[in-house]
């Protein structure tokens, strides 16, 4: 990112996947004083959002958030945003290609920087999540998180309310087959 876009003073929240720009814009209606900027690889959603946002505060920038991140200079990042990333980028078999990317965001974030995490499970089968299967799922996601050193601040079934989003909603709808958790990670 170039330096000129963002202030070295300014709060700077970082959206990694922001899809159509809904929980990006309602974040920065309601924190004007807060750069909010929104990565995409979709171009067409990137150009979608930039039409329909008009915030001063709001940044949209499409390619790939792995790139994009990296170019960060470590520590300037207040917080980062990712609502249900693509499995590629959680899903427990994926481990070890994603989490190397989680811990440059973890590089990138400033002291006291937090991610926000929401991210679902589901049943290969499509039947509900036990609580069992729930829990042994959101442990060991904690556990991986600890382990690239973030300090879990919040976790908590669901998602937040003030955030929206085509897939947010459908999934709000199915709560026994589609298990949500938000996990607030803080760089201690």
């Amino acid at each position: 990112m170039s330096d000129s876009i963002v202030p070295p003073h300014t709060r700077t929240i970082v959206e990694l996947g922001m899809g159509d720009g809904r929980v990006l814009e309602a974040l920065a209606l309601k924190d004007p004083e807060t750069v909010y900027i929104g990565i995409d690889i979709d171009r067409q959603q990137c150009e979608q959002a930039k039409s329909r946002i008009k915030l001063q505060n709001v940044f949209i920038v499409s390619g790939s958030f792995e790139d994009v991140v990296s170019k960060f200079p470590d520590e300037s990042i207040d917080g980062f945003i990712a609502v249900l990333p693509d499995p590629a980028f959680i899903d427990e078999k994926k481990e070890q290609s994603w989490s190397p990317f989680y811990k440059t965001v973890h590089a990138k974030l400033k002291k006291p920087g937090a991610l926000r995490l929401v991210t679902e499970i589901t049943d290969d089968l499509l039947q509900p999540v036990s609580d069992g299967t729930f829990d042994l799922w959101s442990i060991w996601l904690v556990n991986v998180f600890r382990s690239l050193g973030f300090v879990v601040a919040d976790m908590r079934e669901g998602s937040p309310e003030e955030f929206s989003s085509r897939c947010l909603d459908q999934f709000r709808a199915d709560t026994a087959r589609i298990r949500l958790l938000t996990l607030d990670l803080a760089k201690a």
